[in-house]
């Protein structure tokens, strides 16, 4: 600061003085590391195929569920006025072979119906619902009939499905009792197992099960689902047991032990 007379010369001001000073210097930024950049990148991927991950994984377990949920309403949702056991109106010990035959013929995945002595068949059609399963043998679907009050009528359903034991366990709860039955067949192209009956009231549900059996499998296995009294009539012995025995995953079990 530098003092100054003002033209009075009474009082000296002080004023400043501003002095010139270099201009200022942009430096060039100082390149950044290959491997910081690489890992920048790397990061970024690595959050971006996390998050497509986890998307498609919500996603697929939203469809799962939808089609399970789509699935179990399909088998286990009578229409109004029939209740349980029913399935599209047609009730085992009510409903009579005539009228049976006319409710099937008159869905549209259902093909080819035939009415024999003791049973009605039929195959599914290509726009079925997901939760039927097409055979390729003599028939996709049965319905067992007898005589009943002097008239032909249903007494049990048999639908064989893509549906998992566990996951209908899982909808039903724990079963009232549960049947198994020791399979040995007569040839050497088939392996020996059990048959694994859930009975829920009038409901039976089924899994067929071949040696060595595990746990997984039997989780994961398709499932029958029967209505009313079917005939399943398994050679072999006979286990009735309300959860499933200590020895049934073992190598000694009955059925498996050879």
């Amino acid at each position: 600061m530098s003092a100054h007379a003002t033209t009075t010369g009474e009082y000296a001001v002080l004023q400043p003085v501003i002095e010139e000073q270099p201009a200022l210097r942009v430096l060039p930024a100082a390149p950044a590391s290959l491997f910081g950049t690489f890992a920048m990148r790397l990061a970024v991927i690595i959050v971006l195929v996390f998050i497509a991950g986890l998307t498609a994984a919500v996603a697929q377990a939203y469809t799962f569920a939808n089609d399970s949920t789509a699935s179990l309403s399909e088998l286990l949702t009578p229409p109004n006025g029939c209740s349980m056991p029913c399935w599209h109106g047609i009730q085992p010990g009510s409903t009579t072979v005539t009228e049976a035959a006319a409710i099937l013929q008159g869905l549209p995945f259902v093909e080819d119906v035939r009415v024999t002595s003791n049973m009605i068949s039929w195959w599914w059609s290509d726009n079925r619902p997901a939760v039927y399963v097409q055979t390729g043998r003599a028939f996709d679907g049965r319905i067992e009939t007898a005589m009943i009050n002097g008239e032909d009528r249903v007494t049990s359903i048999v639908l064989q499905t893509t549906m998992p034991f566990g996951q209908m366990e899982l909808a039903l709860g724990d079963p009232d009792s549960r049947t198994l039955h020791t399979v040995h067949p007569n040839n050497d192209r088939q392996s020996d197992g059990v048959v694994h009956v859930a009975h829920y009231g009038s409901m039976d549900v089924f899994n067929i099960l071949t040696c060595p059996m595990d746990v997984v499998d039997f989780w994961n296995s398709p499932v029958y689902v029967a209505f009313g009294t079917p005939n399943l009539a398994f050679e072999g012995e006979v286990f009735q047991s309300e959860t499933l025995p200590d020895w049934f995953f073992r190598d000694t079990a009955p059925g498996c032990a050879g």
